[in-house]
């Protein structure tokens, strides 16, 4: 079940290129406006899990939160600029790089080191970005400051998505989310003004666009990312997020103009395909126990201790 909604959550994410370039309002604001539109979506799940676990939570909960959130606004605004200026594919592959600089991440703040297996898959997907990179990527005058956008976006990226590994002691995912949303709006929006050169929004033509990138990548999608971080290895989940690349050069070319994958696409596709096959098919194994949950076999629950993601 947990493989599956990872595997929901990647495709949900997949679908933010088509809405960001269906969109015209300015990236820093349509980033805000995305947030506020998931944040208020999922406030009645913190409501109720708060109810039911406010006894156990402590600032560091909240603290814990605000700082991936951070990490989030400026990897959406990094991202929706970099969409616009570079292909849907590229963009896309460009984001979903993850798997080369998790490990590092992993190792840095969790202490997780990759196995056999996802070293294998890691070198599976790497074959594929290579004959993106080698064959189809095209690196033109126009497109490379887009590309070194999409590459500061994907290290934002995986720094987020590495926290919400290292931050999976809140009793339930929505306790962890819903805040980090927040957080990651409120800096977006702060930004806007500063950063945005057009604060204007068509409300009749972008309403749709800006509502479905809230609910759709960003509810569905990155919530069911972080939801996997609770339940999978940091280096399985970015290994599947590397799918969005085929998920989105498949809807771009059905869905956007001029936007028809190259031939190298196809069997880059394979071998990404391959690799998510290769740490998500099989059974999910046990994650390491984190230092709160070792604690727990030899003491009562303390205050703060997670009691499982609802």
């Amino acid at each position: 079940m947990q493989s599956f909604l990872l595997l929901f959550g990647v495709a949900a994410c997949a679908t933010s290129v088509i809405w960001i370039k269906k969109s015209g309002v300015d990236p820093v604001l349509l980033s805000g406006l995305r947030l506020v539109v998931a944040s208020v979506a999922l406030t009645p799940l913190f409501i109720r899990d708060w109810r039911r676990h406010r006894d156990v939570l402590t600032w560091r909960h909240y603290r814990d939160a605000a700082i991936p959130g951070v990490m989030l606004a400026l990897h959406f605004i990094t991202w929706l600029i970099g969409v616009r200026m570079t292909p849907a594919v590229n963009s896309t592959v460009l984001v979903n790089l993850t798997p080369i600089v998790m490990p590092l991440l992993l190792i840095w703040l969790t202490g997780e080191r990759p196995n056999r297996r996802e070293l294998l898959a890691t070198g599976v997907a790497g074959i594929g970005l290579s004959i993106l990179f080698v064959s189809d990527f095209n690196l033109s005058r126009e497109q490379f400051n887009g590309d070194l956008v999409c590459l500061g976006s994907m290290l934002l990226l995986a720094l987020y998505l590495t926290l919400g590994r290292k931050y999976r002691h809140h009793p339930t995912v929505w306790l962890y989310l819903v805040p980090l949303y927040y957080t990651a709006a409120v800096v977006a929006l702060l930004l806007a003004p500063v950063f945005a050169t057009d604060l204007s929004v068509d409300w009749p033509r972008e309403w749709y666009w800006v509502l479905a990138l809230g609910l759709i990548p960003t509810v569905l999608g990155h919530s069911l990312l972080n939801n996997a971080m609770r339940h999978f290895r940091g280096q399985v989940v970015g290994l599947a997020s590397m799918l969005q690349f085929i998920i989105a050069g498949v809807l771009a070319y059905l869905l956007l103009p001029n936007e028809t994958p190259a031939w190298t696409f196809y069997p880059a596709s394979v071998f990404i395909l391959l690799a998510g096959v290769i740490v998500v098919g099989r059974r999910k194994s046990r994650p390491a126990a984190s230092p709160v949950a070792t604690a727990t076999r030899t003491a009562p629950p303390a205050e703060g201790t997670p009691t499982g993601s609802r």
